[in-house]
């Protein structure tokens, strides 16, 4: 994948080191967060949204429950705009694409058709299939989103904890990809918003006692399949891996070890990367401010996005 000049914003990125891995989904999602900083003036659109087509099945597939084959389209009123493919977190057990907080219109004023995806849930499927779902959902979008306004050749991805996990993997090992009739050139960049699971042998080797219920539960307790469930095992220099941003908060415990780790990898086998710590937020706040026009992560994102698309 050819690199694109980023020095300049690299220098605004102060690393950090954090301590003993925490695991924010294994206790109850805090019913109240703290209220983000009064949002500034919005910039003006530059591309009119069009109204959302919601509950689209990407597979014919029986579920027990069918909207989790499904996926909803923001679209605009242009024709021939980039995608981006968002995925959910919830601690691969729970969870919906809808709603998608303050990004659909974030990207839709920026030009951009977003696509809010569903895939089944643990227990009913494992975490491999997971992964397929959200792969079969690309392959829909690559076959049906330019009735839609989108652009087939300029697919994006992004996911938010366990959504992130499932985007890492699919980006880094082309099998996924492959069995949706897919490869990596139809992915142009993806953006991994706040997960630690990029190498889960270490993860949970470095959980604090009691803390790791969420992932033995995805996970189970094998490291062969801890390995092969961890998008760190599968990085290599000439598999024309798509760019990653790599996003980690204050509240993810070792993320920004394994974000640090996973980030310098893909540097070394030459995949355009970037890390964006984002300490100022918790896990849930990077997910519900991402968008906002104050947010600083999610401008920094829309900046890198924007000179991906200058790439031909």
């Amino acid at each position: 994948m050819k690199r694109i000049g980023w020095t300049a914003l690299a220098l605004l990125f102060t690393l950090t080191s954090c301590g003993l891995a925490r695991d924010p989904r294994a206790t109850p999602r805090p019913a109240k967060r703290s209220t983000p900083t009064p949002a500034l003036p919005a910039p003006p659109q530059t591309v009119e949204p069009a109204p959302p087509v919601l509950n689209v099945r990407y597979s014919d597939e029986e579920t027990k429950v069918p909207n989790l084959l499904s996926l909803d389209i923001y679209p605009t009123s242009e024709k021939d705009q980039p995608v981006i493919i968002f995925v959910h977190g919830g601690g691969w057990t729970n969870g919906d694409k809808f709603p998608a907080d303050a990004k659909p219109a974030a990207f839709n004023a920026r030009g951009w058709v977003f696509v809010s995806v569903n895939y089944r849930l643990l227990p009913e499927v494992d975490v491999i299939q997971q992964v397929k779902d959200v792969a079969r959902s690309i392959a829909w979008a690559k076959q049906n989103i330019a009735q839609y306004g989108g652009d087939p050749a300029r697919l994006f991805l992004m996911g938010h904890s366990a959504g992130a996990h499932l985007v890492s993997l699919i980006g880094v090992d082309e099998t996924y990809l492959r069995g949706a009739g897919l490869s990596f050139g139809d992915i142009r960049g993806i953006v991994s918003l706040d997960t630690q699971t990029y190498n889960m042998a270490k993860l949970m080797s470095n959980l604090e006692p009691g803390r790791g219920g969420v992932y033995y539960n995805a996970f189970g307790d094998d490291p062969k399949h801890w390995r092969r469930m961890s998008p760190q095992t599968y990085v290599e220099a000439g598999k024309d891996i798509p760019p990653f941003a790599i996003i980690y908060t204050k509240s993810e415990g070792l993320g920004g070890r394994f974000s640090k780790q996973f980030y310098t990898s893909l540097q070394k086998a030459d995949v355009h990367s970037v890390l964006i710590p984002a300490l100022e937020e918790t896990h849930w706040e990077a997910n519900e401010n991402f968008g906002l026009p104050n947010d600083r992560v999610s401008d920094i994102v829309f900046r890198w996005l924007g000179e991906l698309l200058k790439e031909p």
